[in-house]
Order: structure tokens, then sequence, then C-alpha cells
């Protein structure tokens, strides 16, 4: 579904407006503005991190009880950047809870207060879910990403994704505590889980050609064997995010290394995706 743009910067989901007219309709305006305040300003969180690190930021999109910030740059910056624009959403909950205290404790307790304790509470815990594209399943990615390729780190990531969401919808059903805002919540992501398991092989494609011109000679090394008959897209299938990968070559009675890239350049220079490693130096050279 088409949002509706307010501005260059702040777009609006379909599903926010029904959030908004249920909220009209059953006399719960104060609580609808709650929500959305503290929403937006967990967006702008990240919105505001990732400009400092000067990423190129399309815009905030504000959805059904939480939003996105739209941007090329994820899964394509240092670990530390994306790890930081990540949390800098949930970091904005400690001090909305603190405002909340303190102006609980210079009025007194008072229902809407209250209320706004919950949510900022609710929205803080429903985000570190481990579920895609919420950040709790953005920061399980990125820890998968230390220890397997980038390919299996995303496919880990969908499958434990969509595994929790099943659960989740699940544990409501039987507890008997599905409402409209949950089935709606439920469905978009469902919807976007599907839509990220689709274009898996576009993200790993963007990733690749990201790596092409990144400095990843300053990475540590992990040097990998390899024989005769091993293809250059099999090899770029098992690039980590945090190691430079050196191919090694055993040619009797010695041997030699093509690092990853010199396979990538002929992967995307030579469009030669079925090329064996061990003619790649012929083939850039």
């Amino acid at each position: 579904m088409k949002a509706l743009k307010l501005n260059q910067f702040i777009h609006i989901h379909p599903l926010f407006f029904l959030l908004a007219f249920s909220a009209f309709i059953t006399g719960a305006f104060f609580q609808f503005v709650i929500l959305i305040t503290i929403v937006t300003i967990h967006e702008l969180g990240h919105f505001l991190t990732a400009r400092r690190y000067k990423w190129r930021v399309s815009r905030i999109e504000l959805w059904l009880f939480g939003g996105a910030v739209v941007s090329e740059e994820h899964n394509t910056r240092p670990f530390k950047e994306q790890v930081h624009v990540v949390l800098a959403g949930p970091v904005q909950h400690v001090w909305i809870f603190c405002i909340l205290f303190l102006l609980e404790m210079w009025i007194g307790p008072h229902s809407l207060i209250g209320l706004a304790h919950l949510y900022n509470k609710v929205i803080l815990i429903f985000n570190l879910l481990p579920i895609w594209p919420l950040d709790g399943g953005k920061l399980l990615f990125y820890a998968v990403n230390q220890f397997l390729s980038f390919r299996k780190s995303l496919y880990a990531t969908l499958v434990c994704s969509i595994l929790i969401l099943s659960g989740c919808s699940l544990w409501l059903a039987v507890e008997g505590r599905w409402t409209l805002a949950a089935l709606l919540l439920a469905s978009f992501l469902i919807v976007e889980n599907i839509l990220e398991w689709r274009r898996r092989s576009f993200t790993l494609m963007r990733y690749w050609m990201y790596c092409t011109s990144s400095e990843r000679e300053r990475l540590p090394p992990i040097y990998m064997k390899v024989d005769d008959k091993t293809l250059v897209r099999d090899v770029l299938k098992k690039i980590r995010s945090n190691r430079c990968h050196l191919y090694v070559l055993k040619q009797s009675p010695s041997f030699y290394i093509v690092n990853e890239q010199e396979c990538l350049r002929a992967f995307f220079d030579s469009k030669k995706a079925d090329l064996k490693v061990r003619d790649v130096p012929e083939i850039i050279g």
C-alpha cells in the first residue's frame, strides 16, 4: 500500500489512518495522540542518528503502532553505525520514562500519565522482539552476521522472525487476545516478512555491490581453501561482513591466492558468475 507524503521526510502508511479512524469513533483520541507521539519520538531517534552518520535517508514512514526510517544504507554500513542507528530508537524510551516519572511527581498520579507509561513500555518491548523489520529483528541480524555469512544470516533471521511471529500469533489465539489492532499489526508484519524473503536475492546482490566499493582489505583476513571446480558465485555466497576473504587454491607443486575483490570484479565487471575461481586471475589480469 502506498504511503501518503506529508513532507519530504514524513510519510504516512494507510494502516495509520485506519488506527486514527478507529480511535476517533471509539473516543480514544487522547490515547491515540499519546501513542503516535511516542512512536514519532522513537523514529526520530533512528532518523537523527542516521543523519549524524551521513546515511542517505529517504523518509520516516509511520504505520500501525510503529514506524520505520527508510534508508538504503542498512546492511551496507559499518557494524558500529548500524547498531547505533537501531538502538537510537529504543534509547528514546528511557528519557520518555524519566519525563513521565518527573511529571507524575510534579502533578501527581493521572490516568493519561499512567497510560503513557504503559504505551512507552509496550512499544519498547514490542520493538525489541526478534521479528523483522522491528529493531529486535535487525539487531538479531547484525549479531548473527558476526558469525555467519551475510546470506546465511539473512536466512536465519527471517526464519527466526517467521517462527516467533507464528508463535506470538498462536499465543494470542489460545489466550483469546486477538483484537482488530493486533490482527492488522500481525498482518503487516507477515507481509513484510514475505516481501523480505522474496527479495533476499536482491538484498544479497546489493550487499555484494557494496563490498566492491568498501575498504574490506582492512578487515581481519580469513583464508578459505577451495578446489579447482569452485565457482565465483559459490564463494561470494560465503562472504561475511567482518572478514576479508582470501581463497587458497592448491596447484601442484605450489598454491596461489585469489582475494574476494578479484572475485567480485569478475562477477560484476566481467559478468562471469559461472567462472571458476582458479580462472579469475586470467580474466581480471
